[in-house]
């Protein structure tokens, strides 16, 4: 039963997510300029001891969240973008009217990547999400997880959030 449950929430948030984006990318729908976007410095420490800093959009709005990254064409290695959501939540995402690959990491409440997608495609359908509920996705130029070793089991942090407020180990058991 709860199996069933869960799967029924993971489906909802799939739809509420597309009818999302489509709404974006509708014609005559203002597209939103990534200065307009909201910044703020990410840290992504890796389980070897490194730490990857990043200069993150921050898309914490529903139009803001529905909108992220489309239409941009260039993306730097130091750059990202995040996505907020408070409380954690079943999140699915797809590359719709984004025209680089993306990587996208999806990142617990904790701030443990528990997920991490290399090379998504641009103007892809398909949808890609965790099996938890994700308090963030960060998004970063394709390829550049593969480049600095950033993967499952890393955390993610907010500096100027104060986020996460603790740091709990990750682990997959979590």
């Amino acid at each position: 039963m709860t199996t069933i449950r869960s799967l029924a929430c993971a489906l909802l948030a799939v739809a509420s997510s597309l009818q999302g984006v489509a709404r974006a990318a509708e014609p005559g729908r203002a597209v939103i300029p990534l200065s307009a976007f909201p910044r703020e410095p990410i840290v992504v420490e890796t389980r070897s001891a490194k730490r990857h800093a990043f200069d993150a959009w921050r898309a914490d709005t529903p139009q803001t969240r529905e909108q992220g990254l489309m239409f941009i064409r260039e993306m730097r290695g130091e750059q990202a973008m995040i996505f907020v959501y408070d409380p954690a939540q079943y999140v699915a995402m797809w590359m719709k009217n984004t025209l680089l690959p993306l990587d996208m990491l999806f990142v617990d409440e904790a701030g443990c990547v528990v997920k991490a997608q290399r090379q998504a495609r641009p103007e892809s359908l398909d949808t890609i999400q965790a099996d938890v509920p994700v308090a963030l996705v960060v998004e970063l130029k394709g390829g550049i997880t593969k480049e600095l070793g950033i993967g499952v089991g890393d955390r993610v942090k907010r500096p100027g959030a104060n986020w996460p407020e603790r740091d709990l180990p990750c682990t997959r058991a979590r």
